[in-house]
């Protein structure tokens, strides 16, 4: 190689090497802390409703319920980690369904939940 295509490939080589190493490191999933948990159950509860009872709801709706979700969860949680924690919430309740539907104990304290965030007394 001529002494000015020597750097650039090392450039390149660096870029190349970091660009593979970058993905690996961000891929680690760090615990849930107690929070992004309760947020979790209460999303859980919210996909229980939809799946069970056909809940239906309008963005209003949709605001109200992140809006005490976040306040019971009682920490601020990135956008992104919020979409994770719904998905494993779904996941988690679709999973349960699978096996017992609605009637899943799983299934049946998400619907707790959902009912104590709501407002609703059970009976």
């Amino acid at each position: 190689m001529t002494r000015h295509r020597l750097p650039i490939a090392l450039a390149a080589a660096g870029l190349l090497a970091s660009a593979v190493a970058m993905p690996a490191v961000a891929k680690v999933p760090s615990a849930p802390t107690a929070g992004e948990l309760t947020y979790m159950d209460y999303h859980e509860g919210v996909h229980a409703a939809v799946e069970c009872r056909g809940a239906k709801f309008s963005a209003a709706d949709y605001q109200i319920l992140e809006s005490r979700i976040n306040e019971r969860a009682g920490e601020a949680i990135h956008t992104g980690r919020q979409l994770q924690l719904i998905e494993a919430a779904k996941t988690k309740i679709n999973a349960a369904m699978s096996h017992a539907g609605c009637a899943a104990p799983e299934v049946q304290a998400a619907l707790v939940r959902f009912d104590a965030l709501r407002g609703y007394q059970t009976k």
